[in-house]
């Protein structure tokens, strides 16, 4: 075991006081602060890491035009810092319609409040749903998205060797509705809508969807139930086949994390649903305790499927929940913002551009630069409450442990690889990185002190592999 030391001059750049660097520098900790032994053991294997979400929108209001100028700034950190590797690309129910409403309110001939309602309210496209009449549908919304967001996003990813998610997801809010029809709770008008949605990407971009999400939050969607979604699988399915799509479905991604556990029964108890089904999704906005996300965990396990955790905004899908997330609900996927609010955009007094991360994404980039698509989470335990620690193997081998605090630490490690390691860590927003390795011999065994509360990542070095620097 070799004590970790750090030149201060590295440290102190990267903070905001310089009395905490010199902590940092300490192998011993200070009078009072406690002390934590995180054990590692990578024979007992958890879920494998299926992306770090974003979903795609854009502001309906001044800021608009600034993110979208600062787009090369914000997707370079998204992609090569954060590590967002997975988008939410979302399909309104609306779009089934001749009206054009997205593209007249683009122009200004609607405004926002005439435009909301238009969202939704569908028009059949013709009787027979077997049958696409493409001018029945407008793909314009969907389409800005795609080359606004998608692209500049699967270029670098590509640019990376690594390959962009992208999640299709269906929304219906029909409450907003005030004027026009709702065909989509036919379940074969709704395979049509998905099936022309999907060909359209395929044929316009060159690419299929990895996922389709089946409907968002369909328990805020009175024409929805929970036997619904699993008849609209079953149905859609069954039409993207017919055309070479290898459908894998997200569901039920319930705004309630409780309501959650009865949606996935009720798909289980469609004949064929489940088969088709690739990730139990959920959200946190109700209901959001440890025992119904650990229900929706053994849901998955009952059934083979991972979970994942698709939506919790507005800054309250923090490293707590995170690391819940992880350990207690088993998530392979996590989103806890859209992909422009993840950062705090604004125009400088000299007229440039600022783009730094919210209040709760420094920490959990923390777990999203270090842990890649097809990591395999291993278990990690400390016996003190203070420390939380979660642990992967990603699948260049590398072993990746984050640990979050409540305060100040003395870690301890045991079960680490032997090898070289990178130590980092974030408190509250600030980052900071150490200017040399960790080195574990033989025996697993490493020290490391945590200055603050917040999270510290202790990620393997795999010489010659391309690792997120």
């Amino acid at each position: 075991m070799k004590p970790l030391t750090i030149p201060a001059r590295m440290i102190i750049a990267g903070l905001a006081i310089a009395g905490v660097a010199a902590y940092f520098l300490s192998s011993s900790p200070a009078a009072g602060d406690q002390a934590a032994t995180i054990e590692i053991d990578a024979s007992k294997k958890f879920q494998t890491m299926r992306g770090w979400e974003a979903t795609l929108d854009l502001p309906d209001n001044e800021k608009a035009g600034l993110l979208l100028e600062a787009g090369d700034a914000i997707f370079d950190k998204a992609a090569d810092d954060l590590g967002i590797n997975r988008l939410r690309l979302e399909i309104r129910s609306g779009a089934e319609s001749r009206a054009r409403s997205w593209d007249r309110y683009q122009r200004g001939e609607l405004t926002y409040k005439e435009w909301r309602p238009y969202r939704y309210a569908t028009e059949n496209d013709n009787s027979d749903p077997n049958v696409i009449d493409w001018s029945g549908f407008d793909f314009s919304e969907i389409d800005q998205m795609i080359e606004q967001q998608v692209e500049p996003m699967r270029a670098r990813l590509a640019a990376r060797g690594e390959k962009l998610f992208v999640n299709l997801c269906y929304v219906a809010f029909t409450k907003q509705i005030t004027n026009g029809r709702y065909i989509h709770g036919d379940p074969e008008e709704y395979a049509e809508f998905i099936l022309a949605t999907s060909l359209h990407i395929r044929e316009k971009y060159g690419f299929d969807p990895d996922s389709w999400e089946v409907i968002l939050e369909p328990d805020n969607v009175p024409d929805w139930t929970p036997r619904l979604v699993g008849r609209a699988i079953v149905a859609t399915e069954r039409r993207l086949a017919q055309h070479g799509f290898k459908a894998n479905f997200v569901a039920p991604s319930t705004a309630s994390t409780a309501k959650a556990i009865g949606y996935i029964d009720a798909i289980a108890g469609v004949k064929g649903a489940m088969d088709h089904v690739s990730e139990l999704s959920y959200h946190r906005y109700h209901k959001a305790t440890a025992a119904n996300v650990n229900a929706i965990a053994r849901k998955g396990e009952k059934f083979g499927k991972p979970t994942s955790m698709l939506e919790l905004w507005f800054g309250r899908a923090d490293s707590r929940v995170l690391f819940e997330d992880l350990t207690v609900g088993n998530a392979s996927a996590f989103q806890g913002r859209t992909l422009f609010g993840h950062f705090d955009v604004n125009r400088t007094e000299t007229g440039a551009i600022s783009v730094n991360y919210r209040k709760e994404v420094a920490e959990n980039r923390q777990v999203f630069k270090y842990v890649h698509d097809k990591a395999v989470r291993i278990e990690a335990h400390a016996a003190q409450k203070s420390a939380t620690p979660v642990a992967f193997i990603n699948p260049d081998g590398a072993m990746i442990v984050a640990i979050r605090t409540s305060g100040p630490m003395q870690l301890t490690f045991a079960g680490l690889k032997p090898g070289d390691y990178e130590i980092s860590y974030a408190s509250g927003k600030q980052i900071v990185s150490t200017a040399r390795h960790l080195t574990v011999g033989d025996d697993g065994k490493g020290e490391a002190t945590m200055p603050a509360a917040g999270v510290m990542t202790i990620a393997g070095v795999v010489p010659h592999a391309a690792n997120r620097k």
